[in-house]
């Protein structure tokens, strides 16, 4: 991650993270979305980066004269940097490792080997074989280096054997993670990074939410960014945010994470796919949560690791289906507006042809009046009383055709406005739809100041018109509730949403979906707002929407 990421990290933990509005930080979130969007638009580059380190790695084994020794280490380095970006590859090389301390009857560096081998297997989806091989060590053997590895492999494979949840005794493995745990927070450095992670995990896990929070920000200044350390800690904050329901916090770490593993070439990246699901649930952007699920199935399949790709591919139909579902609507929307412009178009073609036609008959008529008036001065010496007459006929015509004029020519002015505006808004549409600009159509198409208040106007008159069908309709509701949540009666005839959701239910409309069309809410919400209700209830046990229906029976 560049320095100026580095920076803003330090800023928003010690200047922002806990004062920030909710507009700052949504506007935060957005700039972070931003952002990852643009590391994993140049992840080639990180990618090159890592294969050219491991490139190099490789280059030093094709020396022949290379020691058992030098072979080993290089063996080491190349399953620790594998261990995250391709997983196979992980385990060829830790069983190299293996070999070579073997073959040197080195027995610390076949411990290494081995706890690096189960890593690699853990990671795989290998559980019984990694469970086979930490057994095989002997813990007597082991330097406090090697028994901090030891319990984190432990751990790490307990964790993905509870994810993976196959006919596992899930209680047993819980206890057994917690034993690994506490022991390995027995033996670290107390200042270490690995310390604050298991530990600050620990206090989540134990429901110690602030000392959780405490430890883990005070280390967070001091990590590197775009590392896996970095990727880490953020992760396990982001947890903590959402165990303390702090949306957008937990969003903002996942994010960072995100990032952070994107850059290290962590090929395991979970906080993507975790970002993407939480996009996708709060229907926050569909888009761009279908963009990152397939970002992680892409990773997990060249990671290769069994409980990724399952994890991963789980998620995918879900928010594809969403993402096709939701493409489909935009395209039908465009297509009935690239109609209702159409038809528009041909109408006022109509209109203006009709006015032309209507203005060229009131100039012959004009005209016609124009020829009896000179013939009737003619006869003006011997008809002048009907002259008079006549001259007031034709003041009167006269005047009824200015008013008439006045009237089409103002007519023609609004019409004129109006076409030029069909033709300019038509225009951008068409040239928007050429340029595959669906986008800026929705934005272009979006509602405005004026859809708030058309959509408010419409809940006033569907609370009016209810109530004046079913006035006591709010008092017979309350019946239903117990006494402390029960609901005042406006005074000015309005609703509030829980119980115009419930209105909408006492008239016969029943289907979510189409009470969420109606008032413009989501499903989610409508769901919830019945929810809510049912549990304020007297009798949560009985059917209450269909006693809903029964009230005000008596209103004819």
């Amino acid at each position: 991650m560049s320095k100026f990421l580095g920076i803003r990290f330090v800023a928003f933990i010690i200047c922002g993270l806990f004062v920030a509005s909710p507009m700052q930080a949504h506007l935060r979130f957005d700039s972070l979305l931003i952002e990852l969007d643009h590391v994993i638009a140049n992840e080639k580059e990180y990618k090159s980066r890592k294969e050219n380190y491991l490139e190099k790695l490789k280059e030093q084994l094709r020396n022949q004269n290379l020691s058992r020794e030098s072979r080993y280490s290089i063996y080491q380095s190349l399953a620790g940097e594998y261990e995250t970006f391709i997983c196979d590859s992980a385990i060829v090389y830790a069983n190299r490792a293996l070999y070579e301390a073997a073959e040197l009857k080195n027995t610390s560096w076949m411990n290494d080997s081995r706890i690096q081998l189960a890593r690699g297997e853990a990671k795989a989806g290998m559980f019984s074989k990694t469970l086979d091989i930490l057994n095989s060590i002997d813990r007597t053997q082991l330097n406090r280096h090697q028994l901090i590895d030891y319990y984190k492999t432990y751990i790490d494979v307990y964790i993905y054997m509870i994810e993976y949840n196959d006919g596992y005794d899930l209680a047993d493995l819980i206890a057994k993670k917690v034993v690994c745990q506490d022991s390995l927070i027995q033996i670290v450095d107390t200042t270490s990074f690995e310390y604050v992670t298991r530990y600050g995990f620990r206090c989540i896990e134990t429901g110690d939410l602030a000392g959780a929070e405490r430890i883990l920000l005070s280390y967070f200044p001091k990590v590197k960014p775009d590392t896996k350390e970095c990727a880490g800690i953020t992760s396990i904050l982001s947890f903590l945010y959402e165990q303390k329901g702090d949306s957008e916090k937990e969003k903002e770490y996942l994010a960072i994470s995100a990032i952070s593993d994107i850059k290290a070439s962590v090929k395991e990246n979970i906080s993507l796919r975790a970002l993407a699901f939480i996009l996708f649930n709060n229907d926050v952007d569909i888009d761009r949560a279908n963009r990152y699920i397939k970002k992680s199935l892409d990773d997990a399949n060249f990671y290769n690791a069994r409980l990724r790709n399952i994890q991963t591919a789980k998620i995918l139909p879900i928010i594809d289906k969403a993402y096709q579902l939701d493409r489909e609507k935009q395209q039908n929307r465009l297509r009935f507006l690239l109609i209702i412009v159409s038809l528009l178009s041909i109408v006022l073609l109509i209109a203006i042809l009709l006015v032309v036609k209507q203005m060229k008959k009131l100039a012959r008529a004009k005209q016609h009046i124009e020829e009896i008036n000179a013939r009737l001065n003619e006869l003006n010496t011997v008809l002048q009383d009907v002259n008079k007459q006549l001259k007031q006929s034709n003041l009167s015509l006269a005047e009824s055709n200015h008013i008439k004029e006045l009237f089409i020519s103002s007519f023609l002015e609004i019409c004129t406005q109006y076409i030029e505006k069909l033709d300019a808004f038509k225009g951008t549409v068409n040239r928007k739809v050429k340029a595959g600009q669906v986008a800026d159509i929705l934005k272009l198409t979006s509602k405005t100041e004026n859809s708030a208040l058309e959509l408010k106007e419409l809940y006033a008159n569907f609370d009016h018109a209810f109530l004046n069908i079913y006035p006591t309709f709010v008092e017979e509701f309350n019946t239903l509730l117990r006494i402390e949540e029960r609901y005042p009666v406006m005074s000015d005839k309005s609703l509030n949403q829980e119980l115009r959701v419930f209105a909408l239910i006492k008239l016969g409309i029943k289907d979510i979906n189409k009470i969420a069309v109606f008032l413009h809410y989501t499903p989610r919400t409508v769901y919830n707002y019945r929810s809510k209700i049912k549990s304020k209830a007297l009798n949560t046990d009985e059917d209450f929407e269909e006693k809903v229906k029964l009230l005000c029976s008596d209103s004819f």
